[in-house]
């Protein structure tokens, strides 16, 4: 079998900047919101009690007054007209904020606590959007589901390139191939590709190849072949399943190492060992076979040997720092001031 361990956005927009300035912002009304600093109430003259007929008799009122062709006809000079388009649009603001019931015990829930921004934010651009929000959610899971996909089959497929065109292993996928007769011998398969360019030679040789190491490779971690089973989509469809498979397994677990103080079985040894080396299953597939066995002899399962072996090697690894003549120079340059430094001479 062929083993491979093959080594291993930006636009900031005004509504982003405002989500990260939000918290700086004092407990009052935010210029960006509804009618800015100004209550929606003020704008139009009316108050909480007003009723929907009073709201809007105001709003035809100051529609009419600042509407442009109106203030335009009376003369007005630019500057007036441009003032007279602001304040018409903050009232058909006011107006558009009050006149639906759900948006007015939003707003008045806005005036009311105006330190939930948060919560504040999300429902004025939820109505400002008017964007069903399970449509948002099912676009966004089925985005990154198919980015999740795409992402992986790339990175397999470079996996598949990088062996192909490695000697090692390309050497060992042609000796598998002609084992299986799919590569005859030179003056054989010189006799059967002789109506053949070159070019279609080698991409006759590639496509066998290729499907040679498909079927043969052992390849793990992050460029392994991906399964449509671990998309999002497919994983929260699944995720009763796995809340059943994940009580049944904690409940035999406390039930059989808990409870009847059982020794372990070599599987889960291995659970063990993992989860006291805070490794994923991933992690631990591609580590050398040199090394798992270091970690069963070792007893890792044990949380005793687990801590001293963590402990054990994060000495080696600073050691190993304090030895390293990049790490040396990098703190004689620290030591020296740093990038920030500066000295008489300057």
């Amino acid at each position: 079998m062929l083993m491979s361990r093959i080594p291993p956005m930006y636009v900031m927009t005004k509504y982003v900047i405002f989500i990260a300035l939000l918290p700086c912002i004092s407990c009052q009304l935010i210029s960006e919101m509804y009618c800015g600093e100004d209550t929606c109430y003020d704008v139009l003259g009316v108050t909480r009690d007003s009723s929907k007929s009073e709201i809007s008799r105001s709003y035809r009122k100051l529609a009419r007054e600042y509407h442009p062709d109106y203030v335009q006809n009376k003369g007005a000079s630019p500057q007036e007209i441009e003032e007279a388009i602001e304040k018409f649009q903050q009232v058909a603001t006011a107006y558009e904020t009050l006149k639906d019931a759900q948006a007015k015990e939003e707003y008045d829930y806005y005036l009311d606590h105006p330190e939930e921004y948060y919560y504040n934010y999300y429902r004025y651009y939820r109505r400002k959007v008017n964007v069903d929000v399970r449509y948002v959610i099912f676009g966004t899971i089925t985005a990154i589901s198919v980015f999740q996909y795409i992402s992986w089959m790339t990175s397999y497929n470079t996996a598949l390139n990088y062996m192909l065109h490695n000697t090692k292993y390309r050497n060992m996928a042609k000796e598998e191939a002609k084992s299986r007769g799919l590569i005859l011998e030179k003056s054989a398969q010189r006799k059967k590709d002789k109506f053949k360019t070159q070019e279609e030679k080698k991409e006759d040789e590639n496509a066998i190849l290729r499907k040679v190491i498909e079927e043969n490779a052992d390849i793990k971690g992050g460029y392994q072949k991906p399964k449509i089973s671990d998309v999002l989509w497919i994983q929260i469809f699944l995720l009763p399943y796995h809340a059943i498979i994940w009580t049944k397994f904690y409940a035999r677990w406390f039930y059989r190492y808990s409870y009847l103080k059982d020794e372990y079985t070599e599987e889960d040894k291995i659970y063990k060992m993992r989860k006291n080396l805070k490794l994923t299953k991933m992690r631990w597939d591609v580590l050398e076979d040199k090394e798992k066995q270091l970690c069963t002899k070792r007893k890792l399962w044990i949380n005793e040997n687990a801590k001293q072996y963590m402990a054990e090697k994060e000495e080696e690894a600073k050691i190993k720092m304090a030895e390293d003549p990049r790490w040396k120079r990098y703190r004689r340059f620290m030591n020296k001031g740093g990038p920030g430094r500066m000295t008489f001479e300057d």
